[in-house]
């Protein structure tokens, strides 16, 4: 645990609008004085906490529902609804459960948080918790405050994996995600309650008094969706914000340059990837130079997917892309972490060399391909699809970017057979490789919780053998070894191709702090007033 955190420390579905009846005349009576504005550089796509697990809707549902075990800024596992736990062997756990009660007055008891695992395991998704709650095997509840959790397997990760899951009243749980989105379902025991709810624009928050955690510096929190960066920075210039995230590089010293803001910073646990198809037999964006659809996926080729990596100036793309925002990538964790492979190097720049493999491979002459990705989600994310777009060109495979709204690119990217070549990343925030390794590169197996955003179907036994060992292996030094030998393989086999580990970036005014978080996540509760 130890390295783990040091690592950290280092490198590390829309829905109706709901407004709250008179909430508009309240605001105008409170006045500014405890109202914080957030910019939020990425939508949320659901107020369902366990629809879609991604870092917009997580953040975002961290406001209005605790989870058993809190994920902390260094993703270290803290109380949270649970106040204590015991490990009576390797499979079986007890929780002691806070007395505390949701915003609507109906008391928390452990058949609240069973329900809630038990709905965030099943509801149909794309994107979905299974891979944190796979290994749970029973759970039970032999009084209000006592949960007891059996798993399947020894589980070193169990206390990080439930942290994920956001406590919902067990009277909702059959509610359909409308009703959340309505905001009749979205009733929880966090910091918040919610007020309003208008999608893809804003949610407002009123401050929890009765929260077991303490009253938060801010009365009312508006979480503002302003996915244009100039947009955010305007903002922020103009007043009408109080601090933005996800900076972009090209703006920092305009902020540095205004008495009246200030710069927050922190390397993240986010690894930036390129995915590719590596499933079907014909794949949807790659064609012949004369337009035709090729007779065989060239990704299947190991050789191709070298090329690839080989043709991508990855420190060019940190240094000028991402104008110092980040550091190049060789696996999922910067080399030394635990999980890692200390012998994998970064791919060199090495463009005739990549020619030579697509040569070898049968494409003397390459080929056409469309690399896709999102334009508002990643720091940089559209310049980056564009600078990798064209170091592809360079060594003749004719290459063009498309990239599109987060909200449209998450619901495609997640069908698999959408996209051949696409950009993607993952914040590894349980410290270590297996999350990673066991959503993006995993064989997939839904039932199991395997390969949940594998979109490019990348399957080696090898990797999965380890993989599965790792995670029932209580031992931290043996875990690590056998992840890292799975990086080794996965990598080496070209699995996904690294780019970088982003820089977080925040803009606040003076006065307004922020604690960063490895996960990324932009959360009031975080944000404190100084001086």
């Amino acid at each position: 645990m130890t390295q783990r955190r040091d690592l950290l420390r280092l490198a590390l579905a829309s829905g109706a609008c709901w407004v709250a009846p008179g909430w508009l005349a309240a605001a105008r009576a409170q006045g500014a004085g405890g109202v914080l504005r957030i910019g939020m550089a990425a939508p949320n796509t659901t107020l369902d906490p366990h629809l879609l697990s991604n870092a917009p809707n997580n953040a975002v549902a961290t406001h209005i529902f605790d989870s058993l075990i809190v994920n902390d800024h260094a993703s270290r596992s803290v109380p949270g609804l649970a106040e204590s736990w015991t490990r009576q062997d390797d499979t079986h756990w007890t929780f002691r459960l806070r007395d505390v009660r949701f915003s609507d007055g109906t008391p928390f008891t452990a058949e609240d948080a069973i329900v809630s695992i038990r709905r965030a395991t099943e509801i149909p998704s794309a994107a979905s918790f299974r891979t944190y709650t796979r290994s749970i095997k029973a759970m039970s509840a032999p009084d209000p405050y006592t949960l007891l959790v059996e798993t399947r397997a020894p589980d070193p990760l169990l206390l990080n994996s439930i942290g994920r899951v956001r406590i919902i009243s067990a009277k909702f749980k059959d509610a359909p995600s409308a009703e959340f989105n309505a905001g009749r379902a979205a009733i929880g025991t966090g910091p918040y309650v919610l007020r309003e709810y208008v999608p893809g624009n804003r949610i407002v928050l009123d401050r929890n008094d009765s929260w077991w955690g303490g009253r938060t510096p801010w009365e009312r929190v508006e979480l503002r969706v302003v996915t244009d960066d100039a947009a955010r920075l305007a903002g922020l210039l103009a007043g009408d914000l109080d601090i933005i995230e996800a900076v972009a590089s090209g703006n920092t010293d305009r902020i540095r340059g205004d008495q009246r803001l200030h710069l927050i910073s922190g390397i993240s646990s986010r690894f930036v990837y390129l995915g590719m198809d590596q499933v079907n037999e014909v794949s949807p964006h790659v064609t012949g130079l004369d337009g035709r659809p090729l007779d065989r996926n060239p990704f299947k080729d190991l050789r191709v997917r070298q090329a690839l990596s080989m043709a991508i100036n990855r420190q060019a793309i940190a240094e000028r892309v991402m104008e110092g925002q980040a550091v190049v990538a060789t696996q999922f964790l910067p080399k030394g972490g635990p999980g890692t492979d200390p012998t994998l190097e970064v791919t060199p720049f090495d463009p005739n060399r990549a020619r030579a493999l697509l040569a070898e491979a049968g494409y003397p002459r390459g080929f056409r391909l469309t690399v896709h990705g999102p334009n508002d989600r990643y720091i940089n994310d559209a310049k980056i699809v564009q600078a990798v777009a064209q170091m592809f060109t360079r060594i003749g495979i004719e290459c063009r970017a498309e990239v599109m709204p987060w909200a449209t690119y998450a619901g495609r990217n997640s069908q698999r057979t959408e996209h051949s070549c696409f950009l993607g990343a993952w914040g590894v925030n349980t410290g270590e490789t297996s999350n990673p390794m066991s959503a993006l590169i995993a064989s997939e197996d839904k039932a199991a919780g395997f390969g949940i955003s594998n979109g490019g179907r990348y399957s080696n036994p090898e990797v999965d053998r380890r993989l599965k060992e790792a995670l029932r292996t209580m031992d931290d030094n043996a875990r690590n070894a056998l992840l890292g030998e799975a990086s080794g393989i996965a990598f080496r086999d070209v699995a996904l191709i690294p780019l970088h580990h982003e820089v977080s970036v925040w803009a606040a005014k003076k006065g307004v702090g922020y604690v960063t978080r490895a996960d990324q996540y932009t959360l009031a509760m975080g944000v404190t007033k100084e001086g």
